[in-house]
């Protein structure tokens, strides 16, 4: 037990030593509100009032259904709404304790609101985190504050169970969710079928050398059949073993091991052993249609995603996949070859849109400055010319539908107060033609013309579920086709009469066709795991989707072979689960609607200290050092204020013991101040002789040294990231101050008369003067990066260039200055996933002034260093030095080998360097003041193996390495442990 209670606080302080999450900031010149309720302080820009309103009255109605299955009620959260961004997401982290919403609903969108969808999945979240704080977890907390909470769920609670239960909470507790989505879980119906289960750790973690759902997927089933099969009381049990005996690193297999007799890799192999068998079931009870694949490349895992015919011979499509970089590619429906048009940047799961002219997709931009402010804009590609262009500029435009024959464009519409819009665009400008609000602001998926262009078909959201309808531009006419429901219409097109979409069938997602004149709508399709994006050739008429299999989406042809009209089909293993854990749900009473509106109060944006946790240690994060003493940490709502305080107890840290540490974000500069201060002693006693006399003087003196230190700066980060490149330019300055208080303290003069000394009545004062010493540090960096691959071992084409310079312009001490210019450049290697960096750094100093010492050589106040050394070297003398780095960087193995619980190895590469230094320097001769001039051409060259690496199946992965080098200097061996990681604040969506 007790090496259990090491471990766990070793990891404890490597949580709190990293930073603490902090997602960004908001534009400054937004106002904010608050309404408080007894579930949420809910934080708003002012424009989203209505909408926040109706989020805390939903929140407050549904969270005890939120909380019943785990049977605990939460204290308030705090909750801040972004509604400037085009992103769409959520989370929830500890450590500091929130929740924040991105508002924009996204185009893939279940049959719930966004909003609510948000708000169960995230506040189930805030149950299960908040569950934790209980026995010793509780205990903890009194001690170090919400870390230790934090700290227990990244160390115990797996985020398949977290996602996966918070999946369990939207789809019990609506009509909808994913649980209840076929395409959800369409990925581990065809793995499972096609190649049988992975291992725990695999499937849990990852791999890189076969695509793996992700554990949103994996979790949800592991953790809705455990329940299915055990009860809820499995669950909430968990999570109050965990919290009670946090002290015990097996805490989360012991919580479930006591209900379930099995750890939590039984429990999924069990699990998912009567999964594969329910599915195995269905597959002998579904009925197929005959296709015709489009011969495509099938290399790899990919993803042929919202194909468009744009005449019988041609489609457009986007491609993904995990070992590619997303792209739109036209594809020969005759011999399935795919050329690359163009490549994509960072956008949201929606489809493209294409003619003969043009094909147009919509892209997230990112404000250069606010990380919470982003837009949706629409890109088009010239098929004519090949050319690129960027039509919207701060818009919130998405979905976009290109006109068969005209050159406009029809798109989906949010703005930041949650109105919803479909408008019509000018295809070469981007200006907005006209604008039609949806009915009773019913939000509206994916619209595409029909292939007249006479109006667009939609899918459009109410509370109600969804619908299909047609709007006519003309005169503003909008016609509803189908009945509101939950059968999770998408991607809807129309030739003539007839509608063909994607909805759910009784084993899957498939293709349905209505005709609009009779209202009578009929399954076309039957695929084994489900079919997606219908569209339809323009002479020929005929349908082609894609098709999912355990290889990715593939498009196909529909052979027009006729479905079997089915009946009373048994109920789908995936519905079946979801109506069992609905059952499941106990029935709580509904919380009493107040008749009062919420009072709506300013919320101030100087509101900036937010006290959420404490150490008994003080901990340097710049350093990650933990030493004796006590820190506190702070971070606002805002995300604007950062600060941490403490007091460093260790002897050797006299000088230093007091520390604040600040950051603020709130403008657009940002600032930063770290400020210590510290005192030491200064004693002397005894006699000393005098060079320049005959004299002996003593000195008794006691005296206290104040020492003062501040680092003070301002820098300007942009992202200027367009399309498929991430750019970023940073310029700054800081500035650096040091003093150390003066001293002087009296020599009592003394003559030596034989072996004894007699004062001579004199005395001289000894004075060390104040040091003040003043820096000043001036940075520029850009680098231009081209997105890669999630297989990548590294950039494969991209540059960096940094330049910083320093020097001492006030002050008594003058280190002198200090100019570096260091500069990268990133190629593609021989492999599909190698890569090549090159290195050229330059740096040279001025010396400041000079010290006298025990050498042959005055020396020189200077600046650290800008510049590094090859490796293996630690020093190097230098005034002006010029590093070439060259790395090959290549993967070697994929093994998703696991080392039982304590290691999980996805992948081993290798990284061949070459490292070249170029060092000159001078130094005056104290005897001679000439000066004397030295280089020295120091080179190494080796090999580093890394393993990208799990340990106890914590969900951050470790890289462990081992450089293996040659140096020329010393022409000798050297040998490092290299050990990387991405830890900071913890938070789950």
């Amino acid at each position: 037990m007790r090496e259990i209670l090491v471990v766990w606080l070793l990891f404890l302080s490597i949580c709190t030593s990293a930073q603490y999450y902090s997602s960004g900031s908001d534009p400054a010149r937004l106002s904010w509100q608050q309404v408080k309720t007894p579930v949420v302080q809910l934080v708003f820009e002012e424009s989203m009032q209505k909408e926040a309103l109706r989020l805390a009255a939903f929140m407050d109605s549904v969270a005890p259904h939120i909380a019943g299955t785990l049977n605990h009620r939460p204290k308030r959260i705090s909750l801040l709404l972004h509604n400037h961004s085009a992103y769409s997401n959520g989370f929830v982290s500890w450590a500091p304790k929130r929740s924040e919403f991105f508002t924009m609903p996204s185009q893939d969108l279940q049959s719930t609101d966004w909003l609510e969808h948000l708000a169960i999945h995230e506040y189930r979240h805030v149950v299960q985190i908040d569950k934790l704080n209980q026995g010793f977890t509780k205990w903890l907390s009194y001690l170090i504050g919400q870390q230790a909470t934090g700290g227990v769920l990244g160390l115990y609670l797996p985020m398949w169970f977290l996602e996966g239960d918070a999946v369990i909470a939207e789809t019990t507790l609506t009509q909808s969710g994913r649980g209840r989505s076929y395409a959800f879980n369409n990925e581990l119906k065809a793995q499972l079928l096609s190649r049988g289960a992975f291992s725990y750790d695999k499937a849990y973690l990852g791999s890189y050398r076969d695509f793996v759902p992700d554990y949103y997927k994996m979790g949800y089933l592991l953790t809705a059949k455990a329940r299915q099969q055990y009860g809820p009381e499995l669950w909430e049990n968990t999570i109050q073993y965990v919290g009670r005996n946090s002290w015990n690193l097996s805490a989360f297999k012991r919580g479930i091991k006591r209900t379930t007799g099995r750890n939590q890799k039984h429990l999924y192999q069990q699990m998912f052993k009567q999964i594969r068998e329910e599915w195995e079931t269905e597959k002998h009870q579904q009925s197929t249609t005959e296709v015709k694949a489009i011969e495509v490349p099938e290399d790899d895992y990919l993803r042929y995603l919202s194909p468009v015919a744009i005449n019988d011979s041609t489609l457009m499509a986007e491609l993904r996949g995990p070992g590619i970089r997303s792209r739109i590619v036209s594809i020969h429906i005759p011999s399935g070859q795919a050329t690359t048009l163009t490549y994509t940047g960072l956008r949201e799961n929606e489809p493209i849109s294409a003619n003969h002219d043009l094909v147009v997709w919509s892209e997230l931009q990112y404000h250069p400055r606010w990380e919470h402010a982003s837009w949706s804009v629409l890109r088009t590609h010239d098929l004519k010319t090949g050319k690129d262009r960027t039509i919207t500029r701060q818009s919130y435009y998405f979905a976009p539908a290109l006109h068969p024959q005209k050159n406009l464009i029809a798109a989906v519409e949010v703005t930041p107060d949650y109105q919803f819009f479909i408008v019509l665009l000018d295809a070469e400008s981007g200006e907005l033609l006209q604008r039609m609000a949806t009915p009773e602001n019913h939000f509206a998926l994916t619209p595409s013309w029909n292939h007249k262009g006479e109006n667009l078909v939609l899918v459009l959201l109410s509370k109600k579920g969804k619908a299909l309808y047609t709007l006519t531009p003309k005169g503003v006419k909008w016609t509803r086709l189908t009945p509101w429901g939950f059968d999770e219409y998408r991607h809807p097109k129309q030739s003539g009469e007839q509608v063909w979409y994607t909805a759910q069938g009784n084993y899957g997602d498939e293709i349905f066709r209505l005709d609009t004149l009779s209202g009578a709508s009929r399954q076309i399709t039957g695929t084994p795991y489900g079919a997606a994006y219908p569209t339809i050739t323009p002479y020929s008429q005929q349908l082609i989707y894609t098709a999912y299999s355990e290889k990715g989406h593939r498009p196909v042809v529909h052979a027009d072979s006729s479905l079997p009209e089915t009946k009373d089909q048994p109920t789908s293993m995936i519905h079946q689960l979801v109506e069992d854990l609905t059952h499941q749900e106990p029935v709580v009473e509904k919380s009493k609607a107040t008749s009062d509106p919420y009072p709506v109060k300013k919320y101030s944006k100087w509101n900036l200290l937010n006290v959420h946790s404490w150490a008994p240690t003080f901990v340097n994060f710049s350093g990650e050092n933990i030493y004796t003493g006590l820190s506190v940490m702070s971070q606002n709502l805002l995300g604007t204020t950062i600060i941490t305080a403490g007091y460093n107890g260790n002897p050797a840290y006299e000088s230093e013991k007091y520390n604040i540490n600040l950051t603020y974000r709130g403008l657009y500069p940002v600032f930063d101040l770290d400020y210590r201060f510290g005192d030491t002693s200064f004693e002397m006693e005894g006699f000393y002789t005098n060079e320049e006399d005959d004299f002996i003087y003593g000195v008794n003196t006691q005296q206290t040294i104040y020492h003062h230190y501040l680092r003070a700066g301002a820098n300007l980060p942009f992202n200027i990231s367009r399309g498929h490149y991430s750019r970023h330019f940073e310029a700054g300055a800081r500035l650096t101050w040091q003093q150390r208080s003066a001293l002087a303290y009296p020599l009592t003069q003394y003559r030596a008369v034989g072996e004894s000394l007699v004062a001579t009545g004199l005395s001289i004062e000894r004075i060390i003067p104040r040091m003040d010493f003043y820096g000043m540090e001036y940075s520029f960096s850009f680098q231009n990066i081209r997105r890669g691959t999630s297989r990548d071992v590294g950039t494969r084409f991209g540059q960096a260039i940094s330049l910083s310079y320093r020097h001492s312009p006030w002050g008594n001490y003058d280190n002198g200055s200090i100019i570096g210019l260091q500069s990268r450049l990133y190629l593609p290697g021989a492999g599909r996933y190698h890569s090549i960096s090159l290195s050229n750094d330059f740096q040279s100093k001025q010396w400041g002034q000079a010290v006298a010492t025990d050498g042959d050589y005055y020396r020189h106040y200077t600046f650290s260093n800008i510049v590094g050394y090859p490796r293996g070297y630690s020093f190097l003398e230098n005034d002006q030095l010029y590093l070439f780095r060259a790395t090959y960087r290549m993967p070697l193995w994929n093994p998703d080998f696991s080392l039982g619980k304590i290691m999980y190895v996805k992948r081993l590469r290798m990284n061949l360097f070459y490292d070249q230094a170029y060092a000159q320097y001078s130094r005056l001769r104290m005897d001679t003041n000439i000066k004397q001039s030295f280089s020295s051409s120091p080179a190494s060259y080796g090999a580093e193996l890394h393993a990208d690496t799990h340990f106890f199946r914590f969900v951050i992965p470790f890289s462990v390495g081992a450089r293996v080098g040659y140096r020329t200097a010393d022409q000798s061996m050297f040998g490092e442990f290299v050990l990387q990681t991405g830890l900071s604040g913890f938070l789950v969506k």
